[in-house]
C-alpha cells in the first residue's frame, strides 16, 4: 500500500488561522500528497506562498448551523489516497506530527487522535514550528501519552487532529450529518468504531498546536444547536453527551433537564449579559 496521504481541513471565516495551518504543514518532516480544504459558504483563499498540492472546494450549506460532519464527509470524498489525516483549521501540526502518526496508523490499521496543545498567544508571521512548544500547554483533562496507547474510555476522541484509513472512515460510514452546529458528531464517530469489531481507539504522542480563538464557556451562544444534538445522540446511544454544558445550562436556568430524562426542554435565551459573562477572548481552551 501506498505511504502517500490526504490531509483534509475545513474552513469558516478563520483566514489567518488556515495562513498559519499551511505555513506549519510546509515544515512537517514528511508532507502530505494533498492538502484539502473545504470552505463552508466560502471559497478559501491561500495567502501563504507554498509548493503543497492545495485543492480547495466551497460547500453550500444553507442551515442556521453548518455541519463540520457534512464538510468532513466531502472533504474526506475528494481524497486520492488510502491514507487520510484530518487537522481542524485552528490546528498547526509540529514538525513530526504527520511522520509519527503515519508510522502509527500504517502499524495499526485504525483510529488514532493526535495530542493538543494549546497555544498561549497569537502567533507572529514566519513562526517556526520548534518553537512552539514552549508557547504552548497540554489540555489538563486528556492523558499524557508516550508513543501511543489503547483508549479505553471512547469519549477522549476529539476530531480536531486524526488519522484514520480511508477504507474504515468508509466503512464507519463516516461522520453522522444529522449533527449541526456545536458537538456530539465526533464522539458518535468513535463510538461507531468501538461497536466495530476488530478496531481499537488509539491515542498518539504525534502533537498538534491549537490556535487561540475566542470562546464562550459553557458555549451559550451554541445554546440550541448543542440541545439538538444531544438529544440526537442520545436517541442513537441511550445516554447523554455535553452533560457537563447540559448541567452549567440548567443551573443557569436555561433548560430543564436531568440525566434520568429523556429530552430537554428549553427555558430560555440567554441575556446578552450571560453571553459577556461567558466569553473569553483569549482562553486557550473551554
Amino acid at each position: 500500500m501506498s505511504n502517500k496521504f490526504s490531509v483534509i481541513s475545513i474552513v469558516s471565516g478563520r483566514q489567518s488561522h488556515l495562513d498559519n495551518l499551511i505555513e506549519g504543514i510546509k515544515q512537517s518532516s514528511v508532507l502530505p500528497d494533498e492538502l484539502i480544504i473545504v470552505g463552508i459558504n466560502e471559497t478559501p483563499k491561500l495567502s501563504v506562498e507554498n509548493e503543497l498540492n492545495v485543492k480547495i472546494y466551497k460547500l453550500d450549506d444553507p442551515g442556521e448551523y453548518f455541519s463540520a460532519a457534512r464538510a468532513r464527509n466531502f472533504g474526506a470524498s475528494k481524497a486520492s489516497n488510502n491514507h487520510l489525516v484530518f487537522l481542524d483549521v485552528d490546528c498547526i501540526p509540529s514538525v513530526q506530527f504527520f511522520e509519527q502518526i503515519l508510522i502509527q496508523g500504517i502499524a495499526n490499521n485504525t483510529l488514532i487522535m493526535g495530542n493538543p496543545r494549546y497555544l498561549l498567544k497569537s502567533l507572529e508571521p514566519k513562526f517556526q514550528v520548534d518553537s512552539l512548544f514552549e508557547n504552548s500547554i497540554h489540555h489538563p483533562h486528556r492523558p499524557k501519552i508516550n508513543g501511543s496507547m489503547i483508549a479505553d474510555d471512547y469519549m477522549l476522541f476529539w476530531s480536531l487532529a486524526f488519522y484514520i484509513p480511508k477504507h474504515l472512515f468508509q466503512k464507519l460510514e463516516g461522520f453522522d450529518e444529522k449533527y449541526c452546529g456545536y458537538g456530539a458528531e465526533d464522539t458518535d464517530l468513535s463510538l461507531k468504531l468501538k461497536h466495530t469489531p476488530g478496531y481499537k481507539l488509539l491515542l498518539s504522542e504525534a502533537t498538534v498546536f491549537h490556535q487561540q480563538h475566542p470562546v464562550y464557556s459553557p458555549p451559550v451562544h451554541q445554546l440550541d444547536s448543542i440541545i439538538n444534538n444531544a438529544e440526537i445522540f442520545y436517541k442513537k446511544w441511550n445516554y447523554w453527551v455535553m452533560d457537563n454544558w447540559l448541567e452549567d445550562f440548567q443551573k443557569m436556568g436555561l433548560i430543564s433537564w436531568n440525566t434520568n430524562g429523556k429530552n430537554i426542554q428549553k427555558i430560555k435565551e440567554p441575556s446578552e449579559v450571560m453571553k459577556a459573562e461567558c466569553f473569553k477572548p483569549e482562553a486557550p481552551f473551554m
